[in-house]
């Protein structure tokens, strides 16, 4: 009876202890185990190329809109056939005051050179991991993957030089409407309302000019992915 009751004991407990420790099934991994710590660190940074781009897309396209009201505020003005001067004065403060406003997007500050910068950052980050790992992942593999990486960077310089041109151009067209509004003013005072439109007038060409490059420059940067 004893040998009996010891076998029956011995059973159950052996069972017991099959049931708290089951096998993971096929595919999973065990309970209090993640994912390999390389998976974990390369996974999520995967998606930081289509992350900037996408962002830049954005941009782009709030930088559209703006251009877009500039262009619209150059046409009304050069169809102004029958205004005054003062009224012609006062729509040229309001395409500088659009003008300001495009260029305060292309500040450092501003989200665009904001997303520029991360993106270098990573990129930096990622060649200098990569570069220290040369001896474990071997020079031809670390010197591939440095090259894509330095592909990522031409995007990062193409999009910086956009940024800044861009910037001085509008800068550029700032100082021009400032110095015809200066000069159609004096000659207001002077009573030649002809030459204080005309003068108006022949500023309006460059910065229309100016701000439909900026315009298709930024579609391509844009469109392309950089």
């Amino acid at each position: 009876m004893v040998r009996l009751l010891n076998i029956v004991v011995f059973t159950a407990a052996t069972v017991a202890l099959a049931g708290s420790v089951n096998p993971p099934a096929f595919g999973q991994t065990p309970t209090g185990q993640g994912p390999p710590a390389v998976l974990k660190t390369i996974t999520p940074e995967a998606s930081k190329v289509e992350s900037f781009r996408s962002r830049l897309q954005d941009q782009q396209k709030t930088l559209e809109s703006y251009g877009a009201k500039i262009s619209g505020l150059v046409d009304r003005l050069k169809a102004m056939s029958g205004a005054t001067v003062e009224s012609r004065i006062a729509e040229v403060r309001s395409l500088r005051d659009a003008l300001v406003q495009l260029g305060t997007q292309l500040q450092p500050d501003a989200p665009l050179s904001q997303s520029i910068d991360q993106y270098q950052s990573w990129i930096s980050a990622q060649m200098g991991r990569v570069n220290n790992q040369r001896s474990t992942l071997g020079p031809e593999f670390v010197q591939e993957l440095v090259r894509r990486y330095q592909q990522y960077q031409q995007e990062v310089t193409r999009a910086r030089e956009s940024v800044s041109n861009h910037s001085n151009a509008i800068d550029h067209a700032l100082k021009e409407l400032t110095t015809a509004e200066l000069r159609a003013a004096e000659l207001l005072m002077a009573e030649d309302a002809a030459s204080a439109v005309k003068e108006l007038l022949g500023v309006l060409g460059s910065v229309g000019q100016t701000i439909e490059d900026i315009r298709s420059n930024m579609r391509k940067l844009g469109n392309a992915g950089v």
